[in-house]
């Protein structure tokens, strides 16, 4: 198909043929950037915004294009790029290594079809995209869970003699877990600790038989692999 289209070009000028080029290859990488916003939005970590972070995806790849496109033709304006890049600063600072990884994926992707090297583009979609599905499955099979667990409640209850104590409690629902706080102001006891979890799913259990053993107390936590 592409060899049709450039002989088709043969019969156009110069500047037209580049034109209707850019425009080819700038509609295959915004269907790239929708796949690779896909890839995102199903095997991405963040959670706070996966949706609209995934949205920029094919507009940041038809722009790499686009820019590609238009450098390669002239040094000059090449140089002049460098010049205008400088001067720009991003007010958004990227947190999240994840995020950061997709974009330069984005960019990778518009700068091999700004050199309209399409086969190698629909090569490294392929390549990379097994990589990102390999890992998601991998992860899911191997991760754990850090968390930050939070309890308050009456002081009485971890210095009782005649109830359980509270850590050997701690102990036996949650494993091993290591003391980060410990307050006590006005009979009430706020304790943290972090406690690591070998299977995702525990978590919701532990929360509930902790709940359930420790009537009138307060528990929270936080994932750590997830804080916002």
């Amino acid at each position: 198909m592409f060899a049709i289209i450039e002989q088709w070009f043969g019969g156009l000028s110069a500047d037209t043929a580049l034109a209707v080029n850019c425009a080819i290859n700038t509609l295959m990488g915004g269907v790239a950037g929708l796949y690779i916003r896909e890839l995102y939005r199903r095997f991405g970590s963040e959670f706070s915004n996966r949706e609209s972070f995934g949205n920029l995806f094919p507009i940041l790849t038809s722009i790499t294009i686009l820019i590609i496109f238009v450098v390669k033709s002239s040094l000059a304006l090449s140089l002049g790029l460098i010049g205008a890049l400088s001067i720009v600063r991003f007010r958004t600072a990227i947190k999240n290594p994840e995020e950061l990884i997709y974009l330069f994926f984005c960019i990778g992707v518009g700068v091999a079809l700004g050199a309209e090297l399409r086969l190698l583009t629909l090569l490294a979609l392929g390549i990379i995209s097994m990589f990102i599905v390999g890992r998601s499955f991998w992860s899911d099979a191997s991760s754990t869970q850090n968390l930050v667990l939070t309890l308050s409640g009456d002081a009485k209850r971890f210095f009782s003699d005649s109830e359980p104590d509270v850590l050997d409690i701690l102990e036996k629902q949650a494993g091993v877990l290591k003391v980060q706080r410990f307050d006590l102001e006005d009979g009430q006891v706020q304790f943290r600790a972090t406690v690591v979890l070998a299977d995702p799913a525990e978590t919701k259990s532990v929360m509930s038989e902790l709940a359930a053993t420790l009537p009138g107390f307060r528990v929270s936590y936080v994932n750590l692999e997830h804080m916002l």
